[in-house]
């Protein structure tokens, strides 16, 4: 393992880092040094005013922020450990959804806030649970259904669900809406090769975006048909709440937020993240608080290198 030397265990102190590198040892094999890392985020909000990004909710260690739809109550999940939490729209009042080992992810309410519903990845691939606001055992929407389900939300009026079937980057995903009432499913016209569904707050389009992420495709209700919207790379699409616009992070390149005309035209730089350092369970995070004003997990996490010294008994 490591030479001739002996294997030493390590031991996770609760208050301590929480991931250890490889141990190497001295020239005389006296001692043992190692890097802990601690990993954290800081929740910020972009001020309107300043147009700087400043904590928000104590700049708790958590993403997937959702707010329901009257905005007095805020879910999100904590970063890394992966806890569905709610809360009251202050952060007080938090109640515990989920334990480990749900990873809750793609987060939404239901439109009248007793539910959460949310994809968590399994062995057998990513499938979409709901679970009551107030708390109570997580149910899967659909316990019979074995393939994958991913990026789940409710329609605005509350009898629909809507989620895709396969994952960004992946080779083929359409999109599915349940009605609530009839159980019965239905394929989104046209849907093939798209992911990450979300229903406008007015209710009359659906995004989605392309496996590879780089269009935004709306989806008309009244005339069944899709426009596309030429992005390039992005994640995270989110309509504003008059449903006019669609905010989306660039990361690829330039990282920023931007917003784009849900009709098409040039987006808009809405916030640079130049140095940035952004960070979530997926590797980044971008949401909007009821004022659409953009929510960010920066990395507050440390390293600091420790040493052990061995002493012979």
């Amino acid at each position: 393992m490591f030479g001739d030397q002996p294997r030493t265990r390590f031991y996770l102190p609760p208050s301590g880092p929480i991931g250890w590198s490889p141990p190497i040892f001295s020239k005389d094999g006296k001692k043992v040094f190692a890097s802990g890392s601690t990993v954290r985020g800081e929740l910020v909000r972009l001020d309107p005013k300043s147009n700087q990004f400043q904590h928000f909710l104590g700049g708790i260690s958590a993403d997937l922020i959702a707010f329901s739809k009257d905005g007095q109550y805020v879910a999100s999940v904590t970063f890394p450990d992966g806890i569905l939490w709610r809360a009251n729209r202050d952060g007080s009042n938090r109640v515990q959804l989920t334990s480990p080992p749900l990873s809750p992810q793609s987060l939404a309410w239901s439109p009248d806030n007793t539910q959460l519903v949310f994809e968590a990845p399994s062995l057998q691939g990513p499938h979409v649970w709901t679970v009551p606001s107030t708390a109570g055992n997580p149910q899967r929407l659909l316990p019979e259904d074995s393939g994958q389900q991913t990026e789940p939300s409710w329609s605005p009026d509350g009898r629909k669900m809507i989620f895709s079937t396969g994952e960004h980057g992946g080779r083929e995903s359409h999109i599915l809406i349940l009605d609530l009432a009839s159980h019965q499913i239905s394929t989104l016209p046209d849907s093939d090769g798209k992911v990450a569904p979300r229903w406008s707050p007015n209710g009359q389009f659906i995004n989605a975006a392309s496996l590879d992420t780089s269009i935004i495709y709306v989806f008309d209700i009244k005339t069944q048909h899709w426009s596309a919207l030429n992005t390039g790379m992005h994640a995270y699409a989110r309509w504003s709440r008059d449903s006019r616009s669609i905010y989306f992070l660039r990361w690829a390149s330039d990282p920023a937020i931007l917003r784009i005309a849900a009709t098409g035209g040039e987006a808009r730089v809405v916030a640079s993240l130049k140095d940035f350092p952004f960070t979530g369970k997926p590797g980044l995070w971008f949401g909007l608080d009821p004022t659409d004003a953009p929510l960010m997990l920066r990395d507050e996490s440390t390293t600091d290198v420790y040493a052990l010294t061995l002493e012979e008994k």
